[in-house]
């Protein structure tokens, strides 16, 4: 059977991002087609919650990719600014003498955890397990293959919205789709640029969006924290519109412009919105070793000004992130909104003969099914 391409969709609060790939057959990567980034023709805070402008987006992006081909499944990279982040420690016994940890047990595990601190109007969009503990060892991330009678785990855990996910999954069904993945987009921009990083290295994520600004702490590949923060380029431009009685297009500019602009009260405002990150930070990285590095994400980011501010607040070096792979496209906005479509797809071929596509498991899918009918219902 032929290896089909992939279809890999960052959809954001500002744009539809979309990157195609075609998995090598006998070697783990691929081959990148084409990619495109498709804006929105409405900027607003209500931009996420309207499925079928969102949808056309995604049919425009694929169209200016280039690549044709029968695409029935997507890879979609997502965040949104009311997700909420949570820490679960869940215990489970295997047995009186202890017992070899099996894969199961570890789902088991897991799905106690979520369905600790998962509300029914919310559910997973991530969860991470950071370490598992048991008879005879401790602080171990996987346990498959230890003996133990009772397993202890630690997890992160991000939730979002039913109601986000709805949405979501509408928009990208009425563009001709189906979400074979969905992965949080803070972690779909890290696969991207995972491997230009010393694997015992810590690093600290800043995703700047349109409508949030996701902050995360990874430690040997793993996100072992995150917060995601309501302030983004699109909300400060219309604070901006608003108080100055500037046309969206004008504030945008300035935003971009950052500590650069002109007008006083523009730079005033813009610094504002960023002095919003000292305190999560603060939290995010209370407790823990200095970062390694600091990258910042998403086009945001490329404020003038916004990374040296960052490196101010944290005192670590800070770089703008980007994938290899796009950095002969010339445009740095261009690189930059692609950097989580391109880590959706290098996740998914990360192993050799082919795409490596994790379908959500059995009780994930009857979680959701179980809110969704209840959320209704109610």
């Amino acid at each position: 059977m032929a290896i089909q391409p992939l279809v890999a969709l960052d959809v954001g609060s500002t744009k539809v991002a979309c990157a195609i790939g075609l998995p090598h057959e006998r070697t783990a990567g691929f081959e990148l087609l084409g990619t495109s980034v498709m804006p929105y023709p409405v900027v607003s805070e209500a931009g996420l919650n309207d499925p079928l402008m969102v949808g056309h987006a995604i049919e425009q992006a694929l169209e200016a990719t280039a690549v044709h081909a029968d695409f029935q499944r997507a890879l979609v990279a997502f965040s949104h600014p009311q997700l909420g982040t949570e820490s679960s420690r869940v215990s489970l016994p295997l047995g009186d003498e202890p017992m070899t940890v099996r894969l199961q047990d570890l789902d088991r595990l897991q799905a106690a955890a979520v369905d600790r601190v998962v509300a029914v109007d919310r559910e997973p969009l991530l969860v991470e397990r950071l370490s598992c503990s048991g008879n005879g060892f401790d602080q171990v991330r996987n346990p498959h293959g230890l003996s133990a009678s009772r397993l202890v785990g630690s997890f992160h855990i991000v939730t979002m919205p039913l109601s986000a996910r709805r949405a979501l999954v509408q928009a990208v069904e009425s563009a001709g789709l189906e979400v074979a993945q969905l992965t949080y987009a803070l972690v779909a921009a890290w696969a991207a640029v995972a491997q230009e990083v010393p694997p015992q290295a810590r690093v600290l994520l800043i995703d700047v969006g349109g409508l949030q600004t996701d902050l995360g702490l990874i430690a040997e590949g793993v996100l072992q924290g995150s917060v995601t923060v309501p302030v983004g380029g699109v909300r400060t431009a219309l604070q901006i519109a608003s108080r100055l009685g500037a046309t969206l297009e004008q504030a945008s500019v300035w935003n971009l412009e950052g500590r650069g602009c002109r007008n006083e009260q523009a730079t005033t405002l813009i610094e504002a919105s960023w002095q919003q990150l000292e305190a999560p930070l603060a939290t995010l990285l209370a407790g823990q070793p200095k970062p390694d590095q600091v990258w910042v994400m998403g086009r945001g980011g490329l404020a003038d000004g916004f990374v040296e501010a960052i490196e101010r607040l944290t005192g670590v070096k800070t770089a703008i992130a980007r994938s290899s792979r796009t950095q002969r496209f010339g445009d740095l906005s261009r690189q930059v909104s692609l950097t989580a479509a391109i880590g959706l797809l290098e996740q998914a071929t990360h192993v050799s003969g082919g795409a490596a596509l994790q379908p959500t498991d059995l009780f994930n899918r009857l979680l959701h099914r179980t809110r969704t009918l209840l959320t209704e219902y109610f």
